[in-house]
């Protein structure tokens, strides 16, 4: 079942725990994508040091982080990488989860086209790579920022709960990834992944 808003419209580290198991979609001309959520960040507005909307920042490609939550906040790192993030919260509060990684569930050959990466019979080893990372999983998952402010609550690229969490899954937490410059809120415990789970990314030290 696709989440509704209400889903979204809440405690953001909440949010961030509970996309855990859910499942990620992205129907296009192509085919259909599907990737499990496993690992996902929280930032939590202008008071942390390591969000986008630190003190307030909001610039034209932002927009969509001060929406209501449930629209997607995508943006460009460098050359044609990307990370897609669920905005949460009610409308004016700019707060939002970043997925991580995914475990690939549904047209994994079109993802490994796309990634460029042989997952043939004799290369399953590469399967993990597919999705293993923010930019990794959208270059997968052919999520770009002409996506950016898509509405998650429609019909081209939104998220379902129609997996969950296992029964022998364990959620666990650790500091958030490659933002030294956060000075106390690099060490915040705000990234939710599941333990032992091999397509988590490969800055998860254990």
């Amino acid at each position: 079942m696709k989440l509704e808003r209400s889903f979204y419209e809440r405690n953001t580290l909440i949010v961030a725990r509970e996309l855990l198991g859910c499942v990620l979609v992205h129907i296009t001309p192509e085919n259909i994508t599907k990737g499990r959520i496993v690992e996902t960040e929280a930032y939590i507005g202008p008071e942390d040091k390591g969000a986008h909307s630190y003190r307030g920042r909001h610039t034209p490609r932002m927009d969509p982080l001060y929406k209501t939550g449930g629209f997607a906040y995508i943006y460009q790192l460098h050359g044609y990488n990307y990370c897609i993030n669920v905005v949460t919260q009610k409308e004016g509060i700019p707060q939002a989860v970043l997925i991580r990684a995914l475990e690939p569930v549904e047209g994994l050959e079109l993802m490994a086209k796309r990634r460029k990466i042989d997952i043939s019979d004799s290369r399953k080893s590469n399967l993990k790579n597919l999705t293993n990372g923010p930019s990794k999983l959208c270059q997968a998952m052919n999520i770009n920022t002409s996506l950016n402010g898509i509405d998650l609550c429609e019909d081209e690229i939104f998220i379902t709960d129609q997996t969950g969490l296992r029964s022998d899954e364990e959620v666990i937490t650790a500091p958030r990834v490659n933002i030294d410059y956060a000075e106390e809120y690099r060490d915040k415990l705000w990234r939710f992944l599941l333990r032992g789970n091999a397509f988590v990314s490969k800055g998860y030290k254990g």
